[in-house]
């Protein structure tokens, strides 16, 4: 009897123990004490009473924000009518409590949506908390273009982040979203370019999603979405989980060049020649020279060492459109074929048609980051001086 007695007894202590914890917590002045009093007692805590703990970290947070945010309003303000003010502001402080608000309220509104209790689903805090955070989401725009100037890229990763996440979060739900937020597409490219430089490729594809569905990012997110698909592919399973992704981006848009420029020859790298042929005619058959896909017909042409065909297909390529790559395989098709012949004068005009083409891709590319043109140039130099001095 005497041992169940203390078992209640410690039961009892331990229960008002807790509740003093989440008292303690709500009573706090400063963050950095009420999110250590929390973290010590959350485990032992109610939905209701974690949601209110959570809850008491993002009005800490709120309160610095709105003084310093004052603050800044106030300085700026005199500036632009051309006075100077005496007082100063915590801007990174203020960025911080902004995302330490945004951080906490989600977590806040996790728990508020939960059962209470009794077993009830009352949430008290969403409102509040969405009407205190939408409207300054912008702030985080402009800590991670301040971040970026300081070339920090891991902290302005985290503020453009959080900026593309909120938009989505539950607890903003019930905000107004009817108008096009002109900010999203392109904070959410920056952020997809920061991820993969982190190495976080879900968070790099799922940013670059994002941007995709916002007509003025889309173009670029979508050459920004196939080049991180192509660096993933480093083995054939690689390689075929990005066809039927490169497959799917075409069927939606088969007018564009990015997608057409990886999925053809990703076809000819896999051996699936028939759909390479069959991709090359379709895009010719709209457009005969069209740059693209000449460009991958002649180097498929190329590959297979038929030079006659590549050459006039790449002709094609060039016409259309100045490209240093085109004119190096161009170039190369002319050396080949020279290489196949026994006069000296066929062999020489060759030579020289392939010189003029790497001499302009040179013109075009010249620090080769489009194509190798450095060393089929001296070689066909070479050549011609052999033969040159042949004669």
């Amino acid at each position: 009897m005497k041992k169940l007695f203390v078992a209640a007894l410690l039961a009892v202590t331990a229960t008002s123990a807790f509740a003093q914890d989440i008292k303690t917590v709500l009573k706090a002045k400063d963050y950095a004490e009420a999110q250590s009093g929390l973290n010590a007692c959350l485990s032992s805590l109610s939905n209701e009473d974690k949601a209110k703990g959570y809850n008491k970290l993002v009005d800490i947070s709120f309160d610095k924000f709105n003084k310093e945010n004052a603050a800044s309003v106030e300085i700026q303000t005199l500036e632009q009518m051309g006075q100077k003010s005496d007082k100063t502001y915590d801007k990174q402080g203020m960025f911080d409590a902004l995302l330490n608000g945004l951080n906490n309220a989600i977590e806040c509104d996790k728990y508020d949506q939960l059962p209470n209790a009794k077993g009830k689903v009352a949430p008290k805090f969403r409102k509040k908390n969405a009407n205190r955070i939408w409207p300054n989401r912008i702030q985080f725009v402009i800590a991670g273009q301040d971040c970026l100037q300081g070339d920090d890229q891991t902290v302005a990763y985290k503020y453009f982040a959080a900026y593309v996440d909120s938009y989505t979060a539950p607890l903003f739900a019930d905000m107004d979203k009817s108008a096009r937020d002109e900010y999203l597409g392109n904070v959410a490219l920056i952020a997809a370019r920061l991820a993969y430089q982190l190495k976080d490729m879900d968070k790099a594809n799922l940013y670059c999603d994002v941007a995709l569905n916002d007509t003025a990012s889309y173009k670029e997110a979508l050459g920004v979405k196939v080049a991180f698909m192509q660096q993933e592919m480093k083995t054939k399973e690689d390689s075929l989980r990005c066809l039927k992704n490169v497959e799917a981006l075409y069927l939606k848009d088969k007018e564009n060049e990015s997608i057409f420029s990886v999925l053809a020859p990703l076809y000819g790298a896999l051996g699936m020649q028939d759909k390479q042929d069959a991709i090359l005619a379709e895009r010719l058959a709209a457009n005969p020279n069209d740059f693209m896909a000449n460009l991958v017909k002649g180097q498929a042409q190329m590959n297979a060492t038929k030079w006659d065909e590549a050459i006039a297909t790449l002709q094609k390529a060039v016409v259309a459109k100045d490209d240093a790559l085109a004119l190096t395989f161009l170039g190369f098709c002319y050396n080949n074929k020279a290489a196949q012949l026994q006069d000296a004068a066929q062999m020489k005009s060759l030579f020289e048609q392939a010189k003029q083409c790497f001499e302009k891709a040179r013109d075009l590319d010249p620090g080769q980051q489009r194509a190798n043109w450095s060393y089929m140039l001296d070689n066909t130099n070479y050549n011609l001086e052999r033969l040159n001095g042949a004669n």
